[in-house]
This record gives C-alpha cells, structure tokens and sequence, in this order.
C-alpha cells in the first residue's frame, strides 16, 4: 500500500462522514502497475476498482487502498438543499 492510500473501508468510512457534512469528495489511488496517481471524475461515488487513465490497467483498491479529495463547501451539494 503506497504511503498515500489507505484502507479501502476507513476511507470509504471517512468520506461518508464528509458527505453528511455537506462537501464533496472525489475517490484517489494510486496506479497498481505504473504509480500514477488516479482521480475519479465521479463526485462522493467509490469504486472497488480503478482503470488507469496512462497504461490502462484496473487496479483492485481493497486490495491496494485509495484516499479522497476533498472539496469543502462545494456548491454541488448546496443545490440539494
């Protein structure tokens, strides 16, 4: 597990705190063959697997762990209100 992901379930736990409190998150990890670090595009979605956007491979992130963006005050969850 690189030393910025973490496990699947604490950050899935996380971030869903974050989202009650009303801001945004984007899921992150780390590419399983080549390193780059990903983003999903998706807002407050997370995945079991992740396609890297440079050489193509699914990385398993229970396996590897991922992280989240967060995006404080967003305005994407205001106009739910």
């Amino acid at each position: 597990m690189s030393g910025k992901n973490h496990p699947f379930a604490d950050v899935c736990e996380s971030a869903e705190q974050r989202i009650r409190e009303g801001h945004t998150v984007f899921q992150k990890f780390t590419c399983g063959n080549c390193g780059v670090r990903q983003t999903i595009d998706v807002p407050n979605t997370f995945y079991l697997y992740g396609r890297c956007e440079e050489c193509n491979h699914v990385t398993d992130l229970r396996e590897s762990g991922c992280n989240y963006l967060l995006v404080t005050g967003s305005s994407a969850n205001r106009r739910a209100s």
